[in-house]
């Protein structure tokens, strides 16, 4: 072995030794010798995925790279953590358990915060750590955030550039949508982010598959003997055979087998929310129930999707109590697949109805999961659906003779034959461990999950449909990239108390309910009632909530009558509590009750006051230079150190972000939009002569007239003249061969810094006395180009991006210029200082260069 090699291999070793210290310091273990793999991978530039069994430590595999990164100041890998995962549910439960240790033990210094449509504080994704659904995820990426208006939807497609991106559970997202998607933007990215792909149940093939796909390491706990030998949901009890027990039962689930069976901790797992309900409802009515079984009905939780926000929070909360630390307490949990994954939770006995074999295998992961446990799994077949049960109801195409179908499985929501193979497999399984688990995935699912992957490939990983969403921000893409839109939002109101033509229909909080559900729900009961069920009648068309309209009034509440009609329904839909009821305790039901939807917890907002303060447009730019100096350029070392090899071309990265601040108000210089806001700014009665504007002091509610009178409210619109500027200057301002199309991502920044929908710049004459300012703040960065003064206005739609590398350095300008813009416009002494302070020190540098050179 060379001296280089030796030299390699110690400073590893020595790596190593200090991350295991780190992990042991932060978490209270020490690590399993797989975990410090990812970590050596990751830090040494590899992404990597994941394949370990449920309840081994990913998620600390994932997260102690990121923090020992930050704690050692190593620029060379992310400051920023996005960890998605695909269910809000799991989403609560991790940024919970991970942001309490960090707490605990001072791990962490920066800023965490959840997004998931429920929680949005962290709306532009600007803390170190953001934990997020995959919904959420991607909707930024792709343009359409959910929860931001579109005229904020470029604004945070960028923060993936340069983050470290962790996707847990991904064998749950949709193989043809959310997942194509996810593997389709970190083809985009590729070495601009650092990932981590986690999953427990996807075959071997698909992982290779995968691997090839997006050029990472896979790390496997079968590489790993000695782990797991040691790994406390794998770990054999003394005196037992197996971990767990599997036993296959001909018969359903029903209340007094769950009973019968009980030890301390029981957890029953069903397909359908029905079904937990009925047995839940059976379970609590019981007689002699407490006598029996020596728990209390407060330690029984059901828990689906169909409860309202503050239940919801108090049952994960409780099941988390008795389930998750080894609670001495008796208890039983009824529930669906909304906690088969990620939740931290262990039972002695399982009952489980059949499913496919990654379901069920993360299923089986919430049994014995705590070193020393062991558990019994017993598996229920599902009754065939007797045929008044079924839905019958024209359709008008495919696509909804598909979704009937699907209600009239027995399986819903899981594929029929997956279901049947799966527990035919299981019958000749008497326990579980990873060789068995991984065997059972890879005979049952190899075939389907092939299938699926060579349908993505041949898609190219949706990155048609990406650009498509990028051009347009359409909230309409949703359906076609992350997630098939089939559920109804249903709110229950007392309707002899609304005022049906002055209603407010988003007042209410509201329970999802896959669609043809409802529908056969509907159509049962629409043969008894009538004028029961409502949609609020208005003028919008698009099937996502716009915001907007909280405050306003005025829907008229509609009847609907024929069930026909709701399957064009993607809004809320209003109920009578004569015809559906809510408890706490098993959730919405068909049946009469007392119980209305509680209202959100939104207060109606005066309107924010426009008010802006002056300053020059020298002391504006140069303000949003010191807060990209502060806010932006440290934590983006890493994307600036990968910007050349991605581009293909070393740029300086740095000079062209300031250009670009520095022209992206250029259209302000114009004679037409100075002339009305100086004459504003004089009637303000603070104006200096010959001071060249940015704002102006101005307060909507006090300076209407003089806004009015100066002519300022209708100055022409700015953001298009800098873009066009930029575009033919381009040659001047950036040192590269391939200026033309880096121009396109540096101009549309510039011509979308206020919204996405801009396209056109308006006619601009700037005078030598305006010019001179951008002179100025150009020759302080060492540019020297000359500038159109005079232009008559265009459309600049030939200069959007044209191809994924364009898009992305798109993303990243735009963040960087809107968020400064908006952060040097509320705070100009503070970034104007750090402005002046960066500038004197650059200056002195060059000076000694010079010097030094002479």
């Amino acid at each position: 072995m060379g001296n280089n090699a030796v030299w390699k291999k110690g400073k590893k070793l020595k790596r190593n030794m200090k991350i295991e210290k780190f992990y042991k310091s932060t978490t209270g273990f020490a690590p399993y010798q797989y975990q410090l793999k990812v970590a050596e991978l990751l830090l040494s530039g590899e992404n990597v995925i994941l394949t370990v069994p449920t309840g081994a430590g990913k998620t600390w595999a994932s997260v102690i790279p990121f923090l020992y990164a930050q704690q050692t100041g190593k620029l060379e890998f992310p400051q920023k953590m996005i960890y998605s995962l695909p269910l809000r549910t799991l989403t609560n439960s991790i940024y919970s358990d991970v942001t309490k240790v960090l707490k605990e033990n001072e791990a962490f210094e920066g800023a965490a915060s959840i997004h998931t449509g429920e929680y949005k504080n962290d709306q532009h994704f600007e803390n170190d750590i953001i934990f997020s659904t995959i919904d959420q995820s991607l909707s930024n990426f792709l343009c359409f955030p959910l929860s931001l208006s579109k005229r904020q939807a470029n604004v945070n497609a960028g923060a993936m550039v340069g983050s470290y991106l962790v996707f847990d559970e991904f064998h749950l997202l949709d193989p043809k949508l959310s997942m194509a998607t996810t593997i389709g933007m970190l083809k985009t990215l590729k070495n601009l982010c650092r990932f981590c792909i986690m999953t427990a149940t996807l075959s071997e093939e698909y992982i290779n598959n995968l691997k090839e796909a997006v050029n990472a390491e896979v790390v496997s706990i079968n590489d790993f003997p000695d782990d797991a030998a040691i790994v406390n949901s794998l770990k054999v009890p003394e005196g037992r055979k197996a971990k767990k027990t599997v036993v296959v039962k001909d018969e359903t689930i029903n209340a007094q087998t769950i009973l019968k069976r009980h030890m301390k901790k029981t957890i029953v797992i069903c397909n359908r929310v029905e079904k937990a309900q009925q047995l839940y409802n059976d379970l609590i009515s019981l007689t002699g129930f407490e006598t029996l079984s020596g728990i209390n009905h407060k330690n029984i939780i059901c828990l689906h999707s169909r409860f309202f926000d503050e239940d919801r929070k108090k049952k994960e909360e409780d099941l988390k109590q008795l389930f998750g630390n080894k609670n001495g307490e008796s208890a039983i949990l009824i529930s669906t697949q909304v906690i088969e994954a990620g939740m931290d939770i262990s039972c002695d006995t399982m009952h489980v109805e059949i499913s496919p074999i990654n379901s069920f295998l993360q299923r089986a992961g919430r049994c014995a999961r705590w070193e020393g446990e062991y558990g019994e799994i017993f598996v229920y077949d599902i009754l065939e659906l007797e045929e008044h049960e079924k839905l019958e109801i024209e359709t008008a195409n495919e696509e909804e003779e598909k979704q009937k179908k699907a209600i009239n499985n027995k399986y819903l929501p899981y594929d029929k034959k997956l279901c049947e193979k799966t527990y035919a497999k299981l019958k000749d399984v008497s326990s579980l461990d990873k060789d068995i688990s991984q065997q059972l995935v890879d005979e049952i699912l190899t075939n389907q999950e092939l299938a699926d992957f060579t349908l993505i490939k041949q898609g190219n990983f949706n990155r048609s449909k990406m650009q498509q969403s990028w051009e347009t921000c359409e909230k309409n893409m949703y359906s076609q990239t992350i997630r098939d839109i089939q559920s109804i939002e249903i709110a229950i109101i007392d309707t002899a108390r609304e005022t049906r033509d002055a209603f407010m229909p988003y007042k209410f909080q509201t329970i999802g309910l896959y669609k043809w559900s409802f529908i056969k729900w509907s159509k049962e009961i629409l043969e008894q009632n009538e004028d029961v069920i409502f949609k609020a009648e208005s003028n919008k068309d698009s099937q996502f909530i716009d915001w907007d309209t909280l405050d306003k009034e005025g829907f008229t509440l509609k009847p609907i009558n024929d069930p026909y009609l709701l399957k064009n329904c993607y809004d809320t839909v209003f109920v009578d509590k004569s015809v559906f009821r809510y408890t706490s305790g098993a959730g919405l039901e068909m049946g009469a009750g007392n119980t209305c939807s509680p209202l959100k917890p939104y207060e109606k907002k005066e309107k924010e006051t426009i008010e802006y303060r002056k300053d020059t447009f020298w002391q504006h730019n140069k303000a949003i230079i010191g807060c990209y100096e502060q806010e932006f350029k440290t934590n983006l070392q890493f994307a600036f150190k990968q910007l050349d090899k991605y581009w293909g071309e070393s740029i300086d990265w740095d000079k062209l972000i300031k250009a670009m601040i520095c022209l992206h108000d250029y259209g302000k210089l114009n004679a037409a939009w100075q002339k009305p806001m100086r004459e504003l700014q004089i009637l303000k009665g603070n104006y200096e002569p010959d001071e060249v504007l940015a704002h102006s002091d101005f307060n909507e509610l006090t300076d209407k007239e003089i806004e009015k009178q100066s002519g300022a409210k209708n100055k022409p619109p700015h953001a298009g003249a800098g873009a066009f500027a930029f575009i033919e200057s381009a040659e001047a301002i950036i040192d590269s061969t391939e200026y033309e199309d880096l121009a396109n991502s540096v101009s549309t920044a510039i011509l979308k810094h206020h919204g996405v929908e801009t396209e056109t710049y308006a006619d601009f004459e700037i005078t030598q006395v305006h010019y001179k300012e951008i002179e100025r703040l150009l020759g302080e960065i060492d540019i020297k180009a000359t500038l159109p003064q005079k232009a008559r206005g265009g459309r600049l739609t030939d200069y959007v991006p044209q191809n994924n590398e364009e898009w992305v350095i798109y993303f990243l300008l735009v963040r960087i210029l809107r968020l400064c813009d908006q952060k040097a416009t509320m705070n100009l002494e503070k970034y104007l200082k750090i402005s002046d302070h960066v500038f004197q020190i650059q200056s002195k540098k060059r000076n000694r260069n010079i010097f030094r050179h002479d």
